[in-house]
């Protein structure tokens, strides 16, 4: 029997106010799409290592780690001394500095497909960009992309999401509000299925300009073969790959989960770990499309990408010192000693249990899918037990651990020791909801 952790203590009276008063001024009382399950709510007061602390002080061992970008943990530093020392020399000047052209020499000194770069705030602006490129340069409006994968809140993203229904190949949207038109341009189709792909651009050569997708899709990693077969069908169709590495850029390798895996796309978005929490993306690739991005590019082909923070010094210098601890120190190579550990320790606790079990993801992401099978796309997500899955991170959130419903992150600042306490808190956690 798992020893029962010290679980949370209730929050106090003023935790519950401000958690009111947060439903009061921000629908839903969040800033995301992501809302708390009810009575698990808690208002953050700061972070510190593999550490978050809400008002009361009470703490968290940290699995969610900003929904991805805090690759360095919490407060690192080397980073909060960069944030201090850049700002004196202000945080922001539009003109381009010489921080942001040398940081632009390293993307493509370590991102295979990188030979040019441009610089957003965001993700979604990254995958936006990326994908009006393709279709600038291609000429063609479709876009296909992967049930399940998340590509930022667009309206040529906003579709097929995780825990979305589908219906063949037909796009379901997210929201209201999208674009009229834009789902006859979208084409959703399974992950890990090269045949659908193969189908797909061969019935309709001259309609996609661009495919989407993320190398390793929110937690599934790709069957061995899987991104060559898709190279090759759009290098036959002339269809443009993206390869959205918001999540797995400097994460999985230098170079992403390009070089991890072998496959290099036509265009790449990056983010997230890239810089340890500050916001910044970049869309990077081959020269031949990039250079559309150029308003001096022929008018027909030229893709407009502008942005008052593209490439902002005070991000910029955040990526130097980030990529100069992931790449040039070693810390990759311990993301993913630390993202094996994890996989191992959880796997256990969920045979010791007798809990069936599909442990997902590579490098230092893990996710456990309550499922007799392995699952390798969203129709085994989807047949996964989600209701238990949900039942489950609610109990280890009671007992003091943050990690998003639909996967996890280790980062630096986390030892085997934490390890150790995610397993003992994930067996309590197993065991309660059997009671």
């Amino acid at each position: 029997m798992a020893s029962a952790p010290t679980l949370l203590n209730q929050p106090s009276e003023e935790q519950r106010r401000l958690v009111r008063r947060s439903k009061e001024l921000l629908p839903a009382g969040t800033t995301t799409s992501v809302v708390p399950p009810d009575g698990l709510e808690f208002i953050v007061d700061h972070g510190d290592g593999a550490y978050l602390y809400d008002v009361d002080g009470r703490r968290y061992l940290d699995f969610f780690l900003g929904a991805g970008p805090l690759v360095l943990g919490h407060a690192h530093p080397r980073l909060v001394q960069t944030i201090q020392q850049s700002a004196e020399k202000g945080t922001h000047h539009f003109g381009l500095h010489r921080r942001t052209v040398e940081l632009a020499e390293r993307l493509v000194q370590y991102v295979p497909s990188a030979e040019m770069v441009r610089f957003a705030a965001s993700g979604s602006e990254a995958t936006f960009h990326a994908l009006r490129l393709a279709r600038a340069v291609t000429g063609r409006q479709g876009v296909i992309k992967f049930d399940g994968a998340y590509h930022g809140h667009h309206d040529l993203a906003v579709w097929s999401y995780e825990q979305t229904p589908i219906d063949g190949t037909q796009p379901t949207a997210e929201s209201r509000g999208i674009q009229a038109g834009v789902s006859e341009n979208i084409v959703v189709l399974p992950f890990n299925d090269p045949s659908a792909l193969r189908q797909a651009l061969e019935d309709a050569p001259e309609r996609f300009g661009a495919v989407i997708c993320e190398p390793h899709m929110r937690s599934i990693p790709p069957n061995p073969g899987y991104l060559e077969a898709m190279r090759e069908a759009c290098d036959r169709t002339g269809t443009v790959l993206i390869f959205d590495e918001i999540v797995t850029g400097f994460r999985l390798a230098p170079g992403g989960g390009q070089e991890y895996y072998g496959v290099t796309p036509d265009v790449t978005t990056l983010g997230k770990a890239m810089t340890g929490g500050m916001p910044m993306s970049a869309v990077v690739g081959k020269r031949a499309f990039m250079e559309h991005f150029d308003p001096a590019s022929a008018p027909e082909q030229y893709a407009f990408h502008c942005g008052t923070y593209n490439g902002y010094y005070l991000a910029a210098e955040c990526a130097h010192t980030t990529l100069d601890i992931l790449i040039e120190e070693g810390g990759i190579e311990q993301l993913h000693r630390l993202g094996s550990l994890a996989r191992e320790k959880l796997e256990r606790v969920f045979i010791d249990a007798g809990e069936p079990v599909s442990m997902n993801g590579h490098g230092p992401m893990f996710h456990p899918y309550f499922s007799d099978r392995r699952v390798e796309n969203n129709a085994d997500v989807r047949a996964s037990n989600l209701e238990k899955s949900a039942a489950f991170h609610c109990k280890l959130v009671e007992g003091g651990i943050y990690k998003e419903f639909v996967k996890g992150y280790v980062g630096l600042p986390h030892t085997e020791a934490h390890l150790d306490e995610l397993a003992r808190i994930a067996a309590w956690a197993l065991a309660q909801l059997k009671v």
